[in-house]
């Protein structure tokens, strides 16, 4: 096997570099680009509180944070981010109690690092996760964040129109 060393036969010294050999690479300049969560992502919860005092779900996170989400995960299949739903897709029954609802959104945790090590997913997956993770303390948080995986899945599978 060639593996491009010169070898001196002379005795003299060498003054010459080996060439190198150009294999061809599995990863692309923008691999090694950290890629982060959007800026405020999350600073200020999931709600915000109209002048009456009522409550809704901060349009960014169905609207322009759903969208980057999505575009920041575009080199995972649609189906793979639709698993990761799936469970929560079942707890979402009203008569199970949030803890239940709780469960199902750590589980996306390990799927994610599971995903990430069989590189189908990048690492953005599980520091997203994460984040979220921490932000859900009601079942109100909790359906925030369904909404707004639900939104990124479907900027996933339209965003290609």
């Amino acid at each position: 096997m060639d593996n491009g060393t010169i070898i001196n036969t002379t005795g003299e010294p060498v003054t010459e570099q080996a060439p190198t050999v150009d294999a061809p690479s599995t990863t692309t300049a923008s691999d090694n680009t950290p890629v982060y969560l959007p800026a405020g992502y999350l600073s200020d919860g999931y709600y915000a509180i109209t002048d009456k005092g009522a409550k809704y779900l901060r349009p960014e996170f169905v609207g322009k944070y759903a969208e980057t989400m999505a575009s920041l995960l575009a080199d995972m299949k649609p189906t793979d981010f639709n698993s990761l739903l799936r469970e929560m897709k079942r707890s979402k029954k009203k008569t199970l109690p949030f803890e239940a609802r709780q469960t199902a959104a750590a589980e996306m945790l390990p799927k994610a690092l599971a995903l990430v090590h069989r590189k189908k997913a990048p690492i953005l997956l599980v520091t997203f996760i994460k984040d979220n993770l921490d932000r859900i303390h009601d079942d109100d948080d909790w359906y925030a964040y369904y909404r707004h995986l639900e939104a990124i899945a479907g900027y996933m599978i339209g965003g290609d129109t």
